[in-house]
């Protein structure tokens, strides 16, 4: 029996094509519909399947009919189908409990949270992960704690939270304790070992560095990077009695240095000191932090400066000149010794000998020779 070309043609698009449902119309395509995978729907009289579940892909993706990685075509249906509801979604396990009681602060979208911040979200408590330099992704859009996709890259979970964390108490301060420095000023600038008050707490910062950078960036109550750069002393009451006035430091004739310019980094080394702001820096002498004295982003005043510079204290005006040298010469000539030597001896006789030894012998024996063996042969 011999096949025509068109009928074989008809045959293939047929065996290809999507064979018509016996079962109905699924319920009619909805956009903007949730779908998981393994929903079906019909649209423009053909039946479809979802078959991508990884996100939102049948939500945002519509069956038109053509080649989709989201819908399965099942073929061309009338009627309607009879079509089971969806099981129920299975709940998602829930983790244990986490260490402490009660839930900390809820997630608010768009936050900035530091390193180490723990926030609750859905009845669960995640800590944000950071990287050590105060940069994260907690607080970027995309990293929603336990609902988008890359959440792990910038949230640890915890456990379950219920309820509050109840607050803390308020400190005592004891019946002797000392007066309160000055109270904690965001906009200040915090130097080693230098003393501030929240309320009635004194804290300290740290006076080490690298820690001692952390005080300019965050402040002492802070939950997670308070302690960084900050050390708790104690309670305080009242107020320190004031000190007498500040010293003019700056250098041993008084007066300020040089003023700190950018044009002149590269004239900073270890010893040298300017002035910036009234106050004298001096650049340390260590051989490799006095590197930091010629680079902009460690200037004295910046976040950065006690890296590189070491303050003096205040100054005011500036340092006397020196003396202007004397135009009246000194009584006693300078003698400047001659070139060469002179022809003619000196009165008195040196000490050592004027010439240096001939390599040559001289022309005659310094004795003569005597007539006799001057030992006997042995």
């Amino acid at each position: 029996m011999k096949v025509s070309p068109l009928g074989l043609s008809l045959a293939v698009a047929a065996a290809s094509a999507p064979l018509a449902s016996s079962e109905g119309c699924y319920p009619a395509h909805v956009a903007g519909t949730d779908y998981k995978a393994g929903d079906k729907v019909s649209f423009n009289s053909t039946n479809y399947q979802c078959i991508w579940g990884y996100e939102t892909v049948c939500k945002e993706t519509a069956p038109t009919g053509g080649i989709s990685a989201a819908w399965s075509n099942a073929g061309a249906c009338s009627g309607t189908a009879s079509v089971p509801p969806p099981p129920p979604p299975t709940a998602k396990p829930t983790p244990p409990l986490w260490e402490k009681t009660g839930c900390p602060a809820a997630y608010a979208a768009g936050t900035e949270y530091p390193d180490g911040t723990t926030v609750s979200h859905n009845g669960i408590v995640y800590k944000c992960r950071g990287f050590g330099s105060g940069s994260n992704w907690c607080g970027k859009d995309g990293y929603e704690p336990g609902v988008d996709l890359n959440w792990g890259m910038a949230w640890e979970q915890l456990g379950s939270c219920s309820g509050q964390i109840a607050p803390t108490a308020s400190p005592t301060v004891p019946a002797n304790a000392p007066g309160c420095p000055a109270q904690y000023d965001p906009e200040a600038e915090y130097a080693p070992g230098e003393m501030t008050a929240i309320g009635v707490m004194v804290y300290e910062c740290k006076p080490a560095w690298p820690l001692s950078q952390y005080c300019n960036v965050y402040a002492p109550d802070n939950e997670q990077g308070g302690p960084l750069g900050w050390n708790k002393i104690g309670g305080c009451d009242g107020t320190i009695a004031p000190t007498a006035s500040p010293v003019h430091a700056g250098t041993d004739s008084g007066g300020c240095n040089h003023p700190y310019r950018e044009s002149d980094l590269a004239t900073y080394k270890a010893g040298v000191r300017v002035e910036s702001n009234g106050f004298i820096f001096e650049c340390v002498s260590d051989i490799h932090a006095s590197k930091y004295c010629s680079q902009l982003a460690y200037a004295p005043g910046g976040i950065y400066w006690s890296m590189g510079w070491k303050k003096i204290g205040w100054c005011d005006g500036t340092l006397a000149p020196t003396k202007s040298p004397s135009a009246t010469p000194s009584l006693a000539p300078s003698a400047s010794p001659s070139a060469e030597p002179s022809l003619t001896p000196s009165s008195s006789p040196s000490l050592k000998p004027s010439a240096a030894p001939s390599d040559a012998p001289s022309l005659k024996p310094s004795a003569e020779p005597s007539l006799k063996p001057s030992a006997a042969p042995s």
